[in-house]
């Protein structure tokens, strides 16, 4: 039988946090359109940049929240949401007690708004707690096993206290495993790999600090700059001082080009995905020099 969570609160919440991040993006985008070029435009521009993955990140949440159910049979309670499924056999459960005759030891982590919370706390005496429920604890259902706790809150809880003694005496035809189950896409590893996030991050930093210095000094050049340059520092091409941003765009190619190929190749070889976020910062460096060449002449 399928259990569904109150999520009136949440889906409102939820709702308006995305509603309100689309709000600032179409608000940042029409102030790109009335500025300038330089430093102003490119501080819009780096923040429109960055709200983009925050709103990705925030959907994939929302859907999290949006897909949460509970079924229970007489095998089993499974938790869905999402691209998870947290599989707990009827042998493993040990009892289940409301969220108020429990003790919280360590406070919430993981994601969270109003009617809405999936991650972990720590019980005094029973251990850690996962956490997919609409409610605050001291309204959840805690289904206790030996290994760990789980919060949950199914929107008729009196109804699922009745339920489940019923199911349980029935006793299991299909032998469950205790465990989470992660989609494909979610279980990839690459998620988790910190040094791979790290060059990612600082890739982007040295990117978007390389557009910074062109746009702030933009404003400043003449109309006609070298753009290219000798080994003995002689100007071979000079144009326009848009052409400049040339320079950085390469950078940022690179950055996008090597950052996709490596979330490919991560799967297969971790290290070749390593030395092109390494490549990546190489090639940064060499624009970087480029362009102080230019702006220092």
């Amino acid at each position: 039988m399928i259990w569904k969570p109150a999520k009136t609160l949440g889906f409102i919440v939820g709702l308006i946090f995305i509603l309100t991040l689309m709000g600032i993006d179409f608000f940042l985008i029409r102030t790109l359109f009335a500025q300038e070029i330089g430093l102003n435009f490119y501080i819009t521009a780096l923040l429109l940049v960055l709200s983009v993955p925050l709103l990705v990140l925030w959907g994939h949440w929302f859907y999290g929240f949006v897909s949460l159910r509970y079924y229970l049979d007489r095998n089993g309670l499974v938790i869905l949401g999402g691209g998870y499924r947290h599989m707990v056999p009827m042998e493993s459960i040990r009892s289940i007690v409301r969220g108020d005759q429990v003790t919280l030891a360590q406070g919430f982590r993981g994601v969270g708004w109003p009617g809405y919370l999936m991650g972990r706390m720590w019980l005094k005496e029973l251990g850690p707690l996962i956490t997919h429920s609409t409610e605050p604890l001291e309204r959840q259902l805690i289904i206790i096993t030996d290994s760990v706790c789980y919060g949950i809150s199914p929107k008729d809880m009196g109804r699922f206290l009745e339920d489940f003694p019923l199911r349980q005496a029935l006793g299991p035809i299909r032998r469950l495993t205790e465990e989470t189950e992660r989609s494909p896409f979610m279980a990839l590893h690459v998620w988790r790999d910190r040094w791979f996030w790290g060059l990612v991050g600082l890739g982007f930093l040295v990117s978007a600090a390389l557009f910074g210095l062109v746009f702030s000094r933009y404003g400043g050049l003449p109309d006609r700059i070298p753009i290219r340059l000798t080994i003995l520092g002689e100007a071979d091409w000079i144009s326009t001082k848009d052409r400049l941003f040339m320079i950085p765009a390469i950078g940022a190619l690179a950055f996008l080009a090597n950052g996709l190929l490596g979330l490919i190749l991560h799967r297969f070889e971790r290290l070749a995905a390593y030395l092109l976020g390494i490549s990546t910062l190489l090639i940064q460096s060499v624009l970087w020099l480029a362009i102080l060449r230019i702006l220092m002449r």
